[in-house]
């Protein structure tokens, strides 16, 4: 018995066959199962090589941002796959191997390869990169500072800086040089209590404001070299607080008028400068005058007052070894302008009796004094008392509310009030009488 299935065995090939079909299914459902053969997608940098080929003489060329990166398929095992990164795949666009030099922009084709990976299991998502050949531009920018948000310590400005070099030329594709709108210097300033020398980073932006980025600023080619590099020599200016302002303003008032008063806000400023010019405002007890050009305000053939805002670093030239700080870009300047022979006095709002006003409301003003204008010969205009000023607002009939209101002012005989005096008013219920139940 044992004879006979030996023998089947031995001798037929039929069953051998199928014995070695199933073995080999086996294995591919063994290696299926535990490491298959799969696709993985890599993004991959293209690397651009023989660029002198078109770099000799007045050309040079430009990759579009969208194809600097190339998609790249790989299938293998599983196992494999996964020991596989971005980098170790080599794609190369040879400007050599340029398909037709007279198409615009002209073709490249793409060459990729990858250790213990065999090339038809490398597929790419296309299979060459349009370039642009462009003629080679240059110009000359004048650098500005960028202090990257940063500020020195807090008794300190930036009062000066100086870059070396302060211009520089860069050269590069035609459509690049041409989009440039300025180049900056990058600082950085963070903490700084001394002048010293650091380091500048330049920063290229176009015309819509927008930072090149590192792919566009590697087409550049700077006459100080590609580290893009300055030197920053920068001078700190000490703060002075409590700097009293005046102000010079320009023009007459009309026939007949004259200047009352001249106020800023805010009336105080602190400014930064060399020590030289700081001390000198000491000496001047703390007190800066400004002139204002009369583009900006002028008094001239005024009858009433004249307000407007003062932008500061109009005045303050960049060569000025002093200006007021950066938390102070502006002032409102208020100039009086009243008839000869008037004066402009402030009321005590205390001095206002509120007739007609309701015994369950509480009152309150928006200033602690209103300013009116008394005209009388001037000997008289100088002893005026305004504590003989009489003074009434009424307030019959009025609940809770803001009310603007024409102020009655009675002033001593011999004086004259020049023009109408109005105030507002904010009444409110009393605590007591609003919490009260019925």
């Amino acid at each position: 018995m044992k004879k006979k299935l030996r023998n089947k065995l031995t001798h037929n090939l039929a069953l051998k066959i199928i014995s070695v079909i199933i073995a080999i299914l086996i294995w591919y459902v063994v290696i299926e199962i535990s490491d298959p053969v799969t696709t993985k997608g890599f993004d991959v940098p293209v690397n651009i090589i023989n660029a002198n080929y078109i770099e000799t003489g007045k050309k040079t060329y430009v990759v579009d941002d969208r194809y600097k990166t190339i998609k790249v398929t790989i299938r293998d095992n599983r196992s494999k796959l996964a020991d596989i990164d971005d980098d170790d795949i080599k794609l190369e666009a040879d400007l050599t191997q340029i398909v037709n030099e007279n198409t615009d922009p002209v073709y490249v084709p793409l060459s990729v390869s990858c250790p213990n990976v065999r090339d038809e299991n490398i597929s790419l998502s296309q299979l060459t990169i349009p370039v642009t050949i462009e003629d080679i531009e240059q110009a000359p920018f004048t650098l500005d500072v960028d202090f990257d948000n940063t500020v020195p310590n807090e008794s300190y400005e930036v009062g000066k800086v100086t870059l070396n070099p302060a211009t520089i030329t860069i050269s590069g594709p035609k459509s690049m040089i041409n989009i440039i709108d300025g180049v900056k210097a990058r600082i950085k300033v963070d903490g700084m209590t001394e002048d010293g020398v650091v380091p500048a980073e330049l920063k290229v932006y176009d015309k819509n404001g927008v930072e090149f980025t590192p792919e566009s600023m590697g087409y550049l080619r700077f006459d100080i070299g590609q580290n893009a590099q300055v030197q920053a020599t920068v001078d700190l200016w000490k703060k002075l607080r409590g700097v009293k302002v005046k102000v010079d303003v320009t023009g007459e008032p009309a026939w007949g008028y004259q200047i009352g008063e001249i106020t800023t806000s805010p009336s105080e400023i602190t400014m930064v400068g060399t020590d030289e010019a700081l001390a000198e405002l000491v000496q001047n007890d703390k007190t800066i005058t400004i002139p204002i050009p009369d583009n900006i305000m002028s008094v001239e053939d005024k009858k009433q007052d004249v307000e407007g805002t003062l932008d500061l670093k109009s005045i303050f030239g960049s060569e000025s070894p002093i200006r007021p700080s950066a938390s102070t870009s502006s002032i409102v300047v208020n100039v009086t302008i009243l008839p000869n022979g008037s004066k402009e006095f402030e009321l005590d709002v205390e001095q206002i009796k509120r007739l007609g006003m309701g015994e369950n409301l509480t009152y309150s003003y928006d200033q602690s004094t209103i300013p009116f204008r008394v005209k009388a010969p001037d000997d008289k205009l100088e002893s005026f008392d305004v504590s003989k000023v009489e003074a009434s607002i009424d307030l019959s009939g009025k609940g809770e509310g803001d009310y603007p209101l024409t102020v009655n002012i009675t002033v001593p005989e011999g004086y004259e009030l020049v023009d109408t005096v109005t105030t507002t008013v904010h009444l409110k219920q009393r605590a007591e009488t609003a919490n009260k139940e019925p």
